[in-house]
């Protein structure tokens, strides 16, 4: 699940807040300032690919669960998460090949994404 949050909903008079909710099984994978980033690429366990552009991601408050950013197989877990700028050459390896994540092909969210070939 994917979601931005506008910074000034985390000023609270509490030390301590929920930034957003959790199943029993879940875990956290990214937390960010986003800056210049413009493109977000997602990598499963099962080596698939999905880049998208950010402004996918729709802004939530920071009590909701957010949107799914990508369709996963039966058994696949979200590996990594990277955050693209432009002209920026960023890279990542999957089974000790490197895959060229400015080159992989745009898609849309909540999709399966590409298989990279190792």
């Amino acid at each position: 699940m994917l979601k931005q949050v506008e910074g000034h909903e985390f000023d609270v008079a509490k030390r301590t807040i929920a930034a957003t909710k959790l199943m029993a099984d879940d875990c956290m994978l990214s937390v960010r300032c986003l800056g210049e980033a413009e493109q977000i690429v997602l990598q499963t366990e099962q080596g698939f690919f999905l880049r998208f552009p950010m402004g996918e991601i729709s802004q939530k408050k920071k009590s909701a669960i957010g949107v799914r950013g990508m369709r996963l197989s039966a058994g696949d877990k979200l590996e990594e998460v990277y955050y693209l700028e432009s002209g920026a050459e960023v890279t990542a390896k999957y089974k000790e090949k490197e895959v060229y994540l400015n080159r992989l092909r745009i898609g849309k969210r909540d999709t399966k994404g590409t298989k990279t070939r190792a």
